[in-house]
């Protein structure tokens, strides 16, 4: 059932392990190979973050990785950015709030808002950015100077500062006078949502998503992109159907069984399927899966 990529066959399923080069043949997103996004080198650009990147009409994502203790220095751009964190716990700033979010989590910045983000100490950071196309996947420091990534106390540039662990990092934020109080990060392990107040996103949890049997999860909506994470059971599956939005689908965990147009394929773990808007898709999780799933706002969100 692997899609076998032929000169005359369109690619929808990118196993980002592979990216270091791009694909042969069509594709149906435009694909940037591996590479460290900020700059040709770490003391010529403005973040560590790694990572190839798809570009399709309306989306632009990346596997990102921050090695541990480093990460971007305070910069803005037009789009907003979902980043859903699979290993490590990445710290972000943003307009003055400071927060943190682990394995499970999504850490959302609105478009203009000036932000940093950065992997904790204890360990590299890997996490699926999702950005809309107002701008592309790297926006300009704040600064204006492109002198090297943001670092803790113990890397990079502050090698030789005393080393904090991540939990001393969390601690000593507690302690810092506290930001504007705006929500900007969202629990995605958890269906319900019981956090109140100011926040960047509207979240729709499963209940009023009209998941098919099998299916839970809920949805976060920002300015132009849907992004849910679903949790699909052991035969789970998520019929033929079409929209004109346009969609990414990355396994998180599992596996999936995907149909396009008549077309069979398998999208494992850490790959992403790619559906362009108006091609007649379905998928099934035969074993289970976790699937992070971005949408543009062209329209409601469909699974």
């Amino acid at each position: 059932m692997n899609q076998v990529n032929s000169p005359s066959r369109v690619q929808h399923v990118y196993d980002f392990a592979a990216l270091d080069r791009v694909p042969e043949g069509p594709t149906s997103a435009k694909v940037a190979a591996r590479r460290l996004l900020s700059g040709p080198t770490l003391q010529t650009g403005k973040s560590s973050t790694v990572g190839a990147v798809l570009s399709g009409s309306h989306i632009i994502v990346t596997l990102g990785r921050q090695a541990q203790g480093t990460g971007a220095k305070a910069h803005t751009h037009p789009n907003e950015q979902f980043n859903y964190i699979l290993q490590g716990t990445m710290m972000g700033e943003v307009e003055g709030d400071r927060a943190f979010a682990s394995k499970g989590m999504i850490l959302h910045t609105p478009g203009m808002a000036v932000h940093a983000g950065l992997a904790c100490p204890d360990e590299d950071l890997v996490f699926l950015a999702i950005k809309d196309t107002r701008h592309g996947i790297v926006g300009p420091p704040v600064d204006g100077k492109y002198d090297g990534p943001n670092c803790f106390p113990g890397f990079g540039s502050r090698a030789h500062e005393p080393r904090q662990t991540t939990a001393e990092v969390i601690a000593e934020s507690k302690r810092l006078p506290a930001g504007p109080g705006k929500r900007y990060v969202y629990d995605m392990t958890d269906d319900a949502d019981a956090v109140t107040g100011p926040a960047s996103a509207v979240v729709t949890l499963g209940a009023g998503l009209q998941l098919p049997k099998g299916i839970t999860g809920k949805l976060l909506t920002g300015e132009l992109l849907h992004v849910g994470v679903l949790r699909l059971a052991p035969g789970a599956t998520l019929g033929r159907h079409v929209h004109d939005n346009e969609q990414f689908t990355f396994v998180a965990g599992g596996a999936l069984e995907a149909e396009l147009e008549g077309e069979r394929m398998e999208v494992n773990e850490r790959c992403m399927l790619h559906v362009p808007a108006g091609i007649t898709h379905a998928l099934a999780a035969p074993r289970g899966a976790l699937v992070v799933i971005a949408q543009d706002r062209r329209r409601d969100y469909s699974a």
